[in-house]
């Protein structure tokens, strides 16, 4: 079998096709591909048939057991299926799995640009979870590992699991297993000193399947075993083709992989080592890395990205001086910890935030192929300082209601950056409007308005002014008038009760008039429309769809044609309410709600405005 690398290549790109649209340009390019160069003959083409077809199957050797080890759960094999099941202990691998019930979807809120649990497991093709499962611990030498670290001080044990086992904060170099790979290289070129070069690969394997044998067995173990096997088995075939079987292996032994940085960073760092010139290497390993991490977590450092190499190293020394560390009680790795933390955080501190869209992904690729063979970056340059200030870049009016469970928050944005307010921040749920703002290239608020003092609505009010800055705060009924945009007050009656006494707002935005009802009641809808001659085209459904708001007589009034409703997966008080589904099924107006729809935004530019939801849905409204 003949061009391993471009057979690789081909196979990354299938298995990102689970889209079907995807799938389709993907076959229609492959096609053209074939009939023009009859590089790939039918073995081939059964291959990644029968590859594609297998990045699907859910399907598990082993059997009621624990195949993978989390911090806060595990995936087990349950008849022979894939599964999750959350826990707040540690397990390992193998240890017997016992379920009780019927399995349950994996569930988990929807939002734009943020990680999605649910995405995530879907990748691996798991979609199922049980709530009631015993697992039973073995004597194995992974679980004295485990405790033979958690009897240490309290601030060794959690560098050691950080390092051993990923727990804990987010790291790119040991999530992606870079240290692993470092540790790799240093090993072999020791052994070479004294036996050949497909001995020492076969002992640098054995050292590095020694840390799956003692802690979890990561991918990125099986990645680096497999890289050496290829190097013994094809030393005489070049780089490239190595490179290709590899990462075909990879793929065959987890196609959900090329979804993980533990595939992506090793793997694109090899093709830019193949398809570039020494010159050029170094740069465009940079310019993908720093892309890369924007694109996977919406946020980069890039003062880590610039020193990678250092950190890699750093990581690989860090792992080095954790496994001396289990064999002397001096607290050597928290000594090295405080030298080498005040420079991480130094480097780590300064971080830039956004999230790329298709359009910029696709314009990306496209200039990242220029500059290999041209050697031009200054239009990734342009582009990487795009991701972070696209906001002051936006043309559009944007309304977003952010998805934060059983509870309210609303982001209004002005074109250009010129202007951003936010109502309503629930309880427990700042850090997740913090992470979308910051997602999106907002970086301050000018008006933040809480409606009422219920949690739901004004809970995370100190904690996110804590961390996030804002100009003025709005707690009391006023018309709001500020930069292109104006915000109407229309509830002013003091009723006594907590819910009544919402700020309720009209606003006129991007020619979409808006009405965001708080929790108000159907008593105050109708002294709304008593005193305000009112029509909208979008309302924040009142009390987040609860029977006590959405009075038909309003609903017939104000004529909406979409309605907004923030409510909780699942939330114990039945939000939103039948009764108000079909008020506005009757008066044909059509509803998203963030617990079936997810995050919901609004985009007007002039005339034309696009509605799109964070699961997928689609629409657009041309107003007069």
């Amino acid at each position: 079998m003949k061009d391993f690398l471009l057979l690789s290549m081909i196979s990354f790109l299938l298995l990102n096709c689970k889209n079907l649209l995807l799938l389709i340009i993907f076959l229609l390019f492959f096609t053209y591909y074939q009939f023009y160069t009859r590089r790939f003959s039918i073995p081939y083409i059964i291959f990644l048939i029968i590859l594609y077809l297998f990045s699907f199957s859910n399907f598990c050797i082993r059997d009621n057991c624990v195949i993978e080890t989390h911090e806060n759960y595990v995936i087990a094999s349950v008849n022979h299926q894939k599964v999750l099941i959350y826990t707040d202990e540690i397990y390992f691998e193998n240890e017997e799995v016992i379920v009780e019930g019927e399995s349950k979807p994996i569930e988990a809120d929807s939002n734009f640009n943020l990680f999605n649990f649910q995405n995530y497991m879907s990748q691996k093709n798991i979609d199922r979870y049980y709530e009631n499962a015993q697992i039973i611990k073995k004597n194995s030498i992974r679980r004295k590992m485990y405790e033979k670290i958690m009897m240490m001080d309290e601030a060794i044990s959690s560098i050691l699991l950080r390092i051993f086992y990923q727990f804990g904060e987010y790291d790119m170099i040991y999530s992606a297993g870079l240290h692993f790979s470092y540790l790799n290289q240093a090993f072999s070129q020791l052994f070479l000193g004294f036996c050949n070069m497909s001995f020492a690969l076969g002992l640098s394997s054995l050292f590095v399947g020694l840390f799956g044998f003692l802690f979890p067995f990561k991918f990125a173990l099986f990645r680096i075993i497999s890289g050496n096997i290829t190097k013994i088995i094809f030393k005489d075939r070049s780089y490239k083709d190595r490179l290709g079987l590899q990462y075909l292996l990879c793929m065959c032994f987890d196609p959900s992989c090329v979804f993980s940085l533990s595939f992506l960073i090793p793997y694109c760092l090899g093709l830019i080592y193949v398809f570039t010139n020494s010159k050029n290497r170094k740069k465009a390993s940079y310019v993908f890395l720093i892309f890369l991490q924007f694109l996977k977590t919406s946020k980069c450092q890039p003062f880590s990205i610039l020193f990678f190499p250092f950190f890699q190293k750093l990581g690989a020394g860090m792992l080095v001086i954790a496994l001396v560390q289990l064999f002397i009680s001096f607290p050597l790795v928290q000594y090295a910890v405080m030298l080498v933390n005040p420079m991480s955080q130094l480097f780590s501190s300064f971080v830039l935030h956004g999230s790329i869209p298709m359009w910029l992904i696709i314009f990306f690729l496209y200039l990242f192929f220029q500059m290999i063979h041209q050697q031009k970056s200054f239009m990734h340059s342009l582009v990487l300082l795009y991701i972070p200030l696209q906001s002051y870049f936006n043309p559009f009016y944007q309304v977003t209601m952010i998805n934060v469970g059983q509870g309210d928050s609303i982001l209004i944005q002005a074109p250009f950056h010129l202007n951003n307010i936010l109502i309503d921040i629930p309880l427990n749920k700042e850090e997740r409007v913090v992470e979308y703002l910051h997602s999106i290239g907002v970086y301050h608020i000018d008006t933040l308005i809480f409606t009422h003092q219920d949690s739901d609505h004004n809970g995370g009010k100190e904690a996110f002014l804590e961390q996030f800055k804002v100009y003025d705060v709005i707690e009391d009924h006023q018309d709001i008038e500020s930069n292109l945009l104006s915000l109407i007050s229309l509830n002013h009656s003091n009723h006594g009760d907590d819910n009544d006494d919402s700020l309720v707002y009209f606003s006129s935005i991007g020619k979409l008039d808006y009405c965001f009802m708080g929790d108000a009641s159907k008593s105050v809808e109708k002294e709304i429309v008593m005193e305000y001659a009112l029509e909208c085209d979008v309302l924040k459904v009142g009390h987040h769809g609860s029977k006590t708001s959405t009075d038909p007589l309003f609903i017939q009034m104000i004529q909406p044609s979409y309605a907004l409703i923030s409510a909780g997966r699942n939330n114990r008080y039945g939000h939103p309410h039948e009764e108000v589904l079909d008020v506005l099924t009757k008066y044909n107006v059509k509803p998203f709600v963030t617990s079936l729809n997810g995050a919901i935004t609004i985009k007007s530019f002039l005339n034309v405005h696009f509605i799109r939801t964070s699961s997928g849905e689609f629409d657009i409204m041309i107003t007069e």
